[in-house]
């Protein structure tokens, strides 16, 4: 098991509910809203990796958008961020989205990004 250094305010998603997951060109956004009265997004510019028991899935495998789909209405139970490596995000079906924040994951500037009321957070890439 990793060792989680900083959370930030990424940490306000714990036991939240995901209720949509967008995709947008070459990212994707995972959507929270709380009581609808507050909306939470997470950008993930890197693709994330999707862990499910023993298997792992990247964008180009058939099973990838159905199984980010999948954790609509999910919670997320818990979340580990390693500087410098990556943001694993752990939902209740014990699938986990994994997002490298290692530079040749990735050829932008930023890994993801966090919004919502208490402010912005973002992962730049060393």
């Amino acid at each position: 098991m990793s060792i989680q250094h900083s959370v930030s305010h990424l940490s306000e998603v714990s036991g939240k509910e995901m209720s949509s997951v967008v995709f947008i060109s070459d990212y994707i956004q995972l959507i929270f809203e709380e009581d609808y009265k507050e909306t939470m997004i997470f950008t993930a510019f890197t693709l994330p990796t999707i862990r499910a028991g023993s298997s792992f899935y990247i964008r180009s495998d058939i099973s990838y958008c159905n199984i980010l789909c999948s954790l609509i209405n999910q919670t997320v139970t818990e979340i580990d961020i390693e500087e410098g490596i990556a943001i694993t995000l752990l939902f209740q079906s014990n699938i986990a989205l994994e997002i490298s924040l290692k530079r040749e994951a990735n050829g932008g500037q930023e890994a993801a990004m966090f919004s919502s009321e208490n402010g912005l957070t973002i992962w730049q890439l060393p």
